[in-house]
């Protein structure tokens, strides 16, 4: 991942603050097949049977991608409030070469319901369709 002019060290404390609620999402996609509790994140099947049967696709081995999806969304989102081509033309310049590998994280963690900065008290949005 290149780490563009516009990526902060803030970007970087923020994205601290949430990888821990964002890998819990992650560990309960890994349990879709077996928990009545599991949350829709949109992903294909083939994503999902990947990470529960090897373990080694778990969040922690894409964690630029995310960090980066959280972060363009930190710099992007009052220009492209939601995903279409022209954002992900830019992503694609910002990120690299590893673009097309990590796109699908990069877009999961951009159009995450983060909640707000600065209130730990808000939660983020959970209307997203159950299984």
């Amino acid at each position: 991942m290149n780490r563009p002019g516009w990526f902060t060290d803030d970007m970087d404390s923020g994205w601290q603050r949430v990888k821990a609620a964002f890998g819990n999402d992650w560990e309960q996609t890994k349990r879709d097949f077996g928990s009545n509790n599991a949350r829709e994140l949109n992903q294909d099947v083939d994503d999902t049977l990947k990470q529960a049967v090897s373990g080694s696709d778990g969040a922690e081995n894409h964690e630029q991608a995310f960090r980066f999806g959280y972060a363009a969304n930190r710099h992007y989102k009052a220009q492209y409030p939601t995903w279409n081509n022209d954002l992900e033309t830019q992503l694609r310049k910002d990120y690299g070469n590893d673009y097309d590998r990590d796109r699908s994280f990069i877009r999961h963690a951009y159009e995450y319901r983060w909640p707000s900065s600065g209130s730990s008290t808000e939660s983020r949005d959970e209307s997203r369709g159950r299984m």
